[in-house]
């Protein structure tokens, strides 16, 4: 039979540091500028619960001029899945600290058409995880039972899908993809930098 895909949600995910000669000296300017931000008192609170979040504006500090050029790029490779004529321009860029029992709660993007994040600092997925949440209405493991459990995982039937993070992972996703950030269960930090971007 022919299989037609409806309001699929994807997930896009590269390696910056794998194709970025100079990732270790921008890692270290970037992480740099994160700390001096945090020691200044700079931060809001939003998902987080602990840990800290900066102001959505790194896109003005020049340690990051790289990274917002390289996310713009990556966004328009996908760019057409949601638009053939218009383009990404415009974005916000935040840093995420998280430490010992430090999470994110579940949320989406309202503001952003696409979203994502890279991670900076990070070992391994006890530091915290980030997964996504079925974005139907209903699945047939959660709301639709039809009097039968469907206790085997597809990728018509799951209602999670965790991705362990890994230093310069960099993750795109629609803004209305529910997810989280697992707990960050060891004594090392997390970093991530996320980002929304608006399309012209």
């Amino acid at each position: 039979m022919k299989e037609m895909r409806l309001f699929y949600t994807p997930v896009w995910q590269t390696n910056v540091a794998d194709n970025e000669a100079e990732w270790t000296a921008l890692r270290a300017a970037m992480l740099e500028r994160i700390s001096a931000l945090e020691s200044a008192g700079h931060g809001v609170q939003r998902t987080n619960f602990g840990g800290w979040q900066s102001d959505d504006d790194l896109y003005k500090h020049r340690e990051f001029g790289w990274l917002t050029q390289r996310i713009m790029a990556l966004a328009n490779q996908v760019a057409p899945q949601f638009s053939a004529k218009a383009s990404f321009d415009d974005g916000i860029l935040w840093a995420n600290v998280n430490r010992r029992g430090d999470f994110n709660a579940m949320h989406t993007h309202p503001d952003a058409i696409l979203s994502g994040c890279i991670y900076l600092k990070v070992d391994s997925a006890e530091q915290g995880a980030i997964q996504f949440l079925d974005a139907r209405e209903g699945s047939p493991t959660s709301h639709w039972r039809c009097y039968t459990r469907l206790n085997d995982s597809t990728p018509l039937t799951e209602q999670a899908v965790t991705v362990a993070p890994r230093e310069g992972d960099i993750l795109f996703f629609p803004g209305w993809l529910r997810h989280w950030v697992t707990p960050n269960m060891t004594d090392q930090e997390r970093v991530s930098v996320a980002f929304n971007i608006r399309m012209n």
